[in-house]
């Protein structure tokens, strides 16, 4: 099992980080995660199903994902399942200042054979997963500060 965790605060409150990890227009923007959808219409709730396709990388075809569990501007954790790895993601949130600390860790373990390449592939993932925290900090901090008073 490849075990990932990394932190970034962000200058955005919570809620701002919290509806960034629901959005799927945003995620191809700070992943490698393309063709996101969620089922349903409306804000994803626990237990919304999605999919989504790797942009680059070995893995090919969708990916399925379920939202197993939700605590408004706290927590966000994604299941992952597809014929070569399970994964679970998890995205922590907490007041920082004026902005917010976010936790952005995960468990992915290969199926089958794959899991002898584990070791192999556990720096990437670890890397990979930590810079795309940094991206999605990025991102946020460019986009207007909506609670920031106006001039």
């Amino acid at each position: 099992m490849i075990h990932y965790a990394s932190d970034v605060t962000i200058a955005r409150p919570p809620h701002a980080v919290y509806e960034a990890l629901l959005d799927p227009d945003l995620y191809p923007r700070w992943t490698d995660m393309v063709d996101v959808s969620f089922d349903g219409a409306g804000a994803p709730r626990v237990g919304t199903k999605g999919r989504f396709r790797m942009a680059k990388g070995p893995i090919k075809g969708m990916l399925e994902m379920e939202l197993t569990e939700l605590d408004p501007d706290k927590r966000v954790v994604f299941r992952v399942t597809h014929p070569t790895l399970d994964w679970e993601a998890v995205s922590t949130l907490e007041p920082a200042g004026n902005g917010t600390k976010l936790t952005y860790a995960g468990d992915l373990q290969l199926r089958g054979w794959r899991r002898l390449l584990e070791p192999i592939m556990a720096r990437e993932v670890r890397t990979g997963e930590a810079a795309e925290a940094l991206r999605l900090k990025a991102i946020l901090e460019a986009a207007p500060d909506p609670a920031a008073p106006s001039a």
